[in-house]
């Protein structure tokens, strides 16, 4: 569900606009950019707050954005009869696009695409200034240098940009967060039934999701039976066929987006009946380190968290695996793994949203955070499991 009033969420519609657009300008000055030609559906959504088809992963280009160095982006895409025009033109400029660059296209798709982008370049007097671009194919790319036009990378732009979250951005992660916690609850509670499969925990989650206005599409609810690790990794398909038996340990992981596209990521790891005296032993693992770590994000080099689990680590902390960015996409920067080499480590800064994930199998415990002044803000304040651990 798209919602265009974002106002029952706390959120100011208008300023979350402006101050996302001031960010990318602010970016695309200090690297000499003119223009942006954004094509990636969600780097047009920051930029101009539009969505058009966004959970097709269509494999061309449904639409594309000219964000100039200053003033308002131009959309360019499909014509839908006036009324859908005039809807369109009350957030801003829009023009057709009609060429679809799929790659099952002729040569003169692209041509038509370049066109297009050239004289959008005109009319915004940014002709001749170095054009960043997210997401283009090489053929594009090169037809547009063919025309003069000085291409550059773009991505360090838009992702500096984005990394550093807004007033009104961290309130939208912030209630996605709060929201899923009922969903949890409910799963919680379906397992303290005699038989349970995950299937039915999957569908407990999403249509609790769905209800409440997330923007679903095709993303993911991992809910699965820890203890089939070794049969079935994290990286297959969960939520299928298998029976969740007494003392297993359940690892729920929603990371669905909510209202505005913003992701929420946080795991907890429940237990079917009565757990073992060794996954209770694990998970009081898994909650050290997490806490351990807590201690050790702040602002700046992330040296000292580094040295607890990067490749180099000589005292490495137990299930310790490094932190992602979240924000309109699940994994965005900042993005630190475990066994990352030293030459990979990243600097945080306030009002960056991180998950730190600890992966102590069977045991997966995650905190969703924002980087404060001198530490951080634990987002995710879904309690942690009394049957498991005393916390």
């Amino acid at each position: 569900m798209f919602h265009v009033d974002l106002s029952p969420f706390g959120v100011d519609g208008e300023r979350l606009k402006a101050s996302r657009l001031e960010r990318l300008q602010r970016a695309m000055r200090v690297r000499g950019l003119g223009t942006l030609l954004l094509t990636d559906p969600l780097n047009i959504r920051y930029a101009t707050n539009t969505v058009l088809w966004l959970n097709l992963r269509a494999t061309g280009i449904q639409r594309f954005a000219l964000v100039p160095i200053e003033g308002q982006p131009v959309v360019y895409e499909r014509s839908f009869g006036s009324e859908r025009a005039a809807s369109l033109k009350k957030r801003g400029p829009v023009q057709p696009f009609d060429s679809y660059m799929f790659a099952m296209r002729p040569p003169a798709a692209t041509e038509h695409f370049t066109d297009l982008v050239l004289a959008g370049l005109k009319q915004l007097g940014l002709a001749r200034e170095p054009l960043g671009v997210d997401v283009l194919n090489f053929t594009a790319a090169e037809v547009l240098k063919a025309k003069r036009v000085r291409v550059v990378d773009g991505l360090p732009a838009v992702s500096e940009a984005r990394v550093i979250k807004t007033v009104d951005e961290i309130q939208l992660v912030r209630w996605t967060t709060q929201a899923k916690a009922s969903g949890y609850d409910l799963v919680r509670q379906a397992l303290k039934e005699p038989v349970v499969q995950e299937e039915r925990l999957s569908r407990l989650m999403l249509d609790y999701l769905l209800d409440r206005g997330f923007e679903a599409g095709s993303e993911f609810i991992s809910i699965f039976d820890s203890t089939q690790m070794a049969n079935r990794p994290h990286r297959e398909p969960m939520g299928i066929d298998l029976v969740v038996k007494e003392g297993d340990l359940v690892i729920c992981d929603a990371t669905v987006a909510g209202p505005g596209g913003y992701y929420s990521d946080f795991a907890r790891t429940f237990c079917h009946g009565s757990p073992s005296s060794a996954y209770c032993a694990r998970y009081r693992e898994a909650y050290a380190t997490l806490q351990e770590a807590l201690t050790l994000i702040k602002p700046g080099p992330c040296k000292p968290l580094f040295e607890r689990f990067g490749r180099q680590s000589t005292s490495r902390l137990p299930g310790l695996d490094g932190f992602h960015g979240v924000g309109m996409s699940i994994y965005e920067p900042p993005w630190l793994r475990g066994w990352d080499p030293p030459e990979y480590e990243v600097a945080l800064q306030e009002n960056m949203i991180i998950a730190l994930e600890i992966n102590h199998h069977p045991v997966k415990l995650e905190h969703l955070l924002r980087i404060t002044e001198k530490g951080v803000e634990i987002l995710s304040t879904y309690p942690l499991e009394p049957e498991l651990v005393a916390a």
